[in-house]
């Protein structure tokens, strides 16, 4: 996860910075507790206190971990219930929300979002949550239909006096749209008020659908997570966030990425989920200020791997920083295809032997560069 892209455009009196890069601004800190394989918000009591929890299914807790990936502390959550725990949130009081907001199939009339002081100050095992209930205001069919799949949600953050959610959207055709929705931050029964929509120009939907979401201490930044990419939206009034000015950052890998925290206003920690194949169940750090630094030495950067065609059919090239390196191919269970230890700049792997579907080629090993994670599409003849 040492990759990202960041592209410029100025779009309908929104200015956008994507520019496109290779850095190491985001690193790996540690591996999570195997209790949290699921981990799917992060909340912070400090730079070496990481509150997280399982999603759908798992335990009504809170798991309290350390930038070692020790476990600490596992606090249950009386009166709570996980039909599908997305994301958490603090207040400026220290009182936490817990997003059990999950929808895939857009048809949940259940949605909730649980309130529990802060676990930091209580040494209880058990703490009892109160509850907010909620619909949005433009759901009337449980499910829609397809092209109106707007109303799964992964990215919960609080901002004066109110709860945010962003929408994770599962459109067919995916149209690439986020949809903002608030509501009050106290116990009771609420319609979420759509306050403003933001257009990512994303025709994947797995790379454009929103899985966490974080607001900064001051308030002066919001950041919006995907599987492999980061919005931070900056200068806006009030809390109209999108109508501000924003960044897109591309981190050039690929993995189930679940939550974003922010410690401070320029490093934001992350994490993803572990899959088959032991990717995953990690905890990132991402620096701000290093992005933006990056971004402007990549024009001198010459160690970049390439690899194409992609979408493929029968065979890819790989070039670049690749001599000595170890080269993987993985289907998305996380099975392992192939292995390959190139003893050139540029190889070319044959995939006729493999159905058509997405994969990932990792290249890893002895050298200087971090380690790559591409996403790799396989089509029909």
């Amino acid at each position: 996860m040492n990759f990202f892209h960041v592209v410029a455009l100025i779009a309908s009196g929104l200015f956008g910075f994507r520019t496109n890069t290779e850095a190491q601004s985001v690193q790996k800190i540690t591996q999570l507790p195997a209790v949290v394989h699921e981990t799917s918000g992060i909340e912070l009591t400090g730079p070496n206190r990481i509150w997280t929890f399982n999603d759908s299914g798992g335990d009504p807790a809170l798991y309290l971990c350390d930038t070692t990936g020790q476990l600490l502390r596992t606090v249950s959550i009386q009166g709570a219930w996980n039909r599908d725990w997305e994301d958490i949130t603090q207040d400026n009081q220290g009182n936490f929300y817990i997003g059990n907001i999950g929808n895939n199939n857009n048809d949940a009339t259940d949605l909730t979002i649980f309130k529990i002081p802060n676990p930091d100050q209580t040494t209880d095992s058990v703490i009892t949550a109160e509850v907010i209930y909620f619909h949005y205001e433009d759901q009337h069919a449980f499910p829609p239909p397809k092209d109106s799949f707007n109303f799964d949600c992964e990215a919960l953050f609080w901002y004066q006096d109110h709860l945010y959610l962003c929408t994770k959207n599962r459109t067919q055709p995916f149209d690439g749209l986020i949809h903002l929705y608030r509501l009050p931050d106290s116990p009771g029964t609420y319609e979420a008020q759509k306050t403003a929509t933001f257009a990512t120009d994303g025709k994947s939907m797995i790379n454009y659908w929103i899985t966490a979401g974080d607001i900064s201490p001051d308030g002066s930044k919001l950041c919006l997570l995907s599987s492999d990419r980061l919005w931070v939206f900056y200068d806006f009034p009030e809390d109209a966030f999108f109508s501000g000015k924003f960044m897109e950052f591309d981190l050039h890998n690929f993995s189930q990425k679940e939550a974003v925290c922010f410690v401070n206003e320029s490093t934001l920690y992350i994490s993803d989920e572990e899959l088959m194949g032991g990717f995953g169940r990690n905890l990132y750090r991402f620096s701000l200020n290093e992005a933006l630094t990056d971004v402007q030495s990549y024009a001198g950067n010459t160690n970049k791997i390439k690899i194409f065609p992609n979408p493929c059919i029968d065979w890819i090239t790989v070039e670049g920083s690749i001599n000595g390196r170890k080269v993987e191919l993985f289907d998305e269970n996380g099975l392992r295809h192939k292995t390959i230890k190139p003893t050139e700049a540029s190889i070319r792997i044959p995939l006729s032997d493999i159905p058509a579907g997405v994969y990932y080629l990792k290249v890893s090993g002895e050298s200087k560069e971090p380690p790559q994670l591409e996403r790799i599409i396989k089509t029909k003849k």
